[in-house]
C-alpha cells in the first residue's frame, strides 16, 4: 500500500467520500466516537459526513438525546451513540479518574466531595430539566461546594464519568446539562474483553488503515489494553506496512473515483486527531500547523486528495458567515472549483444558500 491509497481508504472509511450513512446517529455509531469540545463545528464534523444534512438537523438529534455530548475516552467532548456510551464510560473510566488524580489533588477533590457534587447536580436536573454551567455553579456554591479555580471542571467531568449528568440542548446559545438516566436509556452491561472488541472494531473499521499506536491514543487506553483489543479482532482486518509501520484496516476497498477531492475539514476533525502519527498527512511541508509538541491540529483545515493543504476560518456575522480560505499553495483551476463547491456545501450546511 502507497501512501496515497492509505489517504484513500482513510477518507472512504471515514465517510469523506461515498458516505453510506444517512443519519447522523448511524454515523456516530459507525464512528464509535466524533471529537466535539468545538461545539458549533462538531456539527459539521457529523453534517459534511451525511448528504443533505444542515446544522439544525444535527442539532436536533443532541437536543433529543439522539447523539450524547459527554467527556469519554482520552478524555474530551465527544458525540457518541446513546447505545455505546455507558459500556464506553466503563472501558475508559477508570483510566481517565487516574489521569484526573493529580489534579483531583492539588483542588482538595476527593470521593466525599464528589458523593457530596454529584447528589447536588442530581437534585438540581431531576425532573427533566436542562440547565446551563452557570446555573450548576450556583447550585454548586449554594451547597458550599467551592467552584473556583479549575474545580467547576472536575466537578462536572467526574459526574460526566460517573454518569450522572451530560450534555442537553441548547437554550438560546448557551449549552446545557441533563441527567444522564433521563437522557441516555438503560443498556445491558457487557464483558471487559467484549468492550475492547467492540472499541477497536469500530476505530479501524471507521478510521483505518491505522497503527496499534494510533488507536491507543484515540481510545486513550494504555498500550497493553489497546493491543488486547487489537488481538481480539485482527482476524477481522487486513495488515500493510507502510514506511515500516504496521496498519490495519478493514477488507473492503474504496471507489476508485473521488469526486470530492477538496474538502473543507472543521477543528479537531477525527480525520486529523484520531492518529498519532500524520506524517503522511502533513507530507513534511506543513510544521506551522502542528501545534503544542504535537498534539492534533486545532485549526480548519483545507484537505486535498487526502493532504493537508492549507487553513481556512470563518467569521460569524449578523446575516452572514464570512468564509477566508489560506491554501498553503496556489490552487489550480479543477481544485479551485472543487474549493468554491465546499464553500457552498458550508454555506448550505448552516443554511445561509
Amino acid at each position: 500500500m502507497t501512501a496515497r491509497q492509505l489517504l484513500q481508504h482513510r477518507l472512504a472509511n471515514q465517510q469523506l467520500i461515498h458516505p453510506a450513512f444517512t443519519t447522523a446517529p448511524e454515523l456516530v455509531k459507525w464512528c464509535g466516537a466524533i471529537q466535539a469540545q468545538d461545539y458549533e463545528m462538531s456539527k459539521w464534523a457529523v453534517g459534511m459526513r451525511l448528504p443533505e444534512s444542515n446544522s439544525q438537523d444535527i442539532e436536533k438529534c443532541i437536543a433529543a438525546g439522539e447523539l450524547i455530548r459527554t467527556h469519554v475516552l482520552r478524555p474530551t467532548w465527544h458525540l457518541v451513540h446513546p447505545a455505546d456510551i455507558r459500556w464506553m464510560l466503563l472501558l475508559s473510566g477508570p483510566y481517565i479518574e487516574q489521569a484526573m488524580g493529580t489534579y483531583n489533588r492539588k483542588l482538595e477533590l476527593d470521593e466525599k466531595v464528589f458523593r457530596k457534587s454529584n447528589k447536588v447536580l442530581e437534585k438540581a436536573l431531576k425532573g427533566g430539566r436542562e440547565l446551563t454551567r452557570t446555573a450548576l455553579a450556583a447550585a454548586l456554591q449554594e451547597a458550599n461546594i467551592p467552584t473556583n479555580d479549575l474545580r467547576m471542571n472536575f466537578l462536572l467531568i467526574k459526574a460526566e464519568l460517573d454518569m450522572v449528568i451530560c450534555n442537553g440542548g441548547k437554550q438560546d446559545k448557551h449549552i446545557t446539562y441533563a441527567l444522564f438516566d433521563e437522557r441516555v436509556p438503560a443498556t445491558p452491561s457487557i464483558p471487559r474483553e467484549e468492550a475492547l472488541a467492540n472499541l477497536a472494531l469500530r476505530y479501524f473499521n471507521s478510521h483505518g488503515p491505522a497503527t496499534l499506536k494510533d488507536f491507543a491514543g484515540w481510545s486513550g487506553l494504555p498500550v497493553t489494553a489497546a493491543r488486547q483489543g487489537l488481538q481480539l479482532i485482527k482476524d477481522q482486518l487486513l495488515v500493510d506496512t507502510v514506511a515500516g509501520l504496521e496498519y490495519y484496516h478493514p477488507s473492503s476497498s474504496p471507489e476508485k473515483n473521488n469526486t470530492r477531492e477538496v474538502l473543507l475539514l472543521p477543528n479537531y476533525d477525527e480525520y486529523l486527531v484520531a492518529y498519532k502519527d500524520r506524517e503522511v498527512m502533513l507530507n513534511g511541508q506543513h510544521p506551522g500547523l502542528e501545534s503544542r509538541d504535537g498534539n492534533p491540529l486545532f485549526s480548519n483545515i483545507i484537505l486535498v486528495r487526502g493532504a493537508v493543504a492549507g487553513t481556512w476560518k470563518r467569521t460569524i456575522k449578523k446575516k452572514e458567515i464570512v468564509m477566508d480560505m489560506y491554501p498553503s499553495t496556489p490552487l489550480n483551476k479543477t481544485l479551485q472549483s472543487g474549493l468554491e463547491k465546499e464553500i457552498t456545501r458550508f454555506r448550505q450546511f448552516m443554511r445561509l444558500e
